[in-house]
C-alpha cells in the first residue's frame, strides 16, 4: 500500500493541526510544524 507523506516547503514532514477560530472550531490541517512556534521564518505551508 502507498503512503503518502506531506511535507512542507522547508522539506519537513507536515504536522496535523486543530483551528480553535469560530469560523473553523475543530477543523484538522496539516501545516508547517515550525508555523507559530517562534521560529523565524516558518514557511506557511498549510493544507
Amino acid at each position: 500500500m502507498l503512503e503518502v507523506i506531506l511535507v512542507c516547503y522547508y522539506g519537513n514532514p507536515a504536522k496535523i493541526n486543530t483551528s480553535w477560530s469560530n469560523d473553523n472550531l475543530g477543523r484538522r490541517f496539516f501545516g508547517c510544524k515550525k508555523f507559530g512556534s517562534g521560529f523565524q521564518k516558518p514557511c506557511r505551508f498549510f493544507t
